[in-house]
């Protein structure tokens, strides 16, 4: 009998509920708007594949100048650095082969090695380009244990975003 009575009292509850459910009605609205976010680009334009080639080199030579142009073609502005990698298979003249950037000698191709070459001003703005003048010198006191040596490198141009990754101007990270 107990059952029976809280039996009829929910059935009553719920048809309460759905009566008063249907009796009231709301005005609604709603609105929406697009949200599109497109990531910025960071390329570095395609260097020449061979910018020196020279042969028979003798001490005291200064190659003729070549130019190295870095041009960046994405949408966010970026530091760049320069860097000399040596071949594993390359002869020793890298020992002594002077590298002159813009008629500034900037060492050894070995000292060259695990550094770079980078200062505040070397960043571009999108679609910019800069030109630097790059001539090698075997100095003429070269001497004989380096007659028929080779080097055989890369030129290494890496880029960075400047956007949220600068400090006193200067990059916080060249991390990908």
């Amino acid at each position: 009998m107990r059952k029976r009575i809280v039996v009829s009292m929910l059935v009553i509850a719920l048809a309460a509920a759905l009566l008063g459910g249907a009796a009231f009605a709301w005005f609604t609205d709603s609105e929406s708007a697009a949200a599109e976010f497109t990531a910025g680009t960071l390329d570095l334009a395609a260097l020449p594949e061979t910018l020196f080639s020279v042969s028979d080199m003798a001490p005291g030579d200064v190659t003729a100048a070549e130019t190295l142009t870095i041009t960046n073609s994405g949408s966010l502005e970026m530091f760049y650095r320069i860097s000399f990698v040596t071949d594993p298979a390359s002869g020793t003249l890298g020992d002594v082969l002077h590298v002159y950037i813009d008629g500034v000698d900037q060492g050894t191709l070995a000292s060259l090695e695990s550094a770079f070459i980078f200062d505040s001003t070397m960043r571009l703005a999108s679609g910019a380009s800069k030109d630097f003048s790059i001539k090698f010198e075997l100095p003429g006191t070269t001497g004989n244990v380096y007659q028929g040596q080779t080097y055989t490198g890369t030129i290494v141009v890496q880029a960075v975003q400047t956007k949220n990754n600068e400090a006193d101007g200067l990059p916080l990270t060249w991390d990908e």
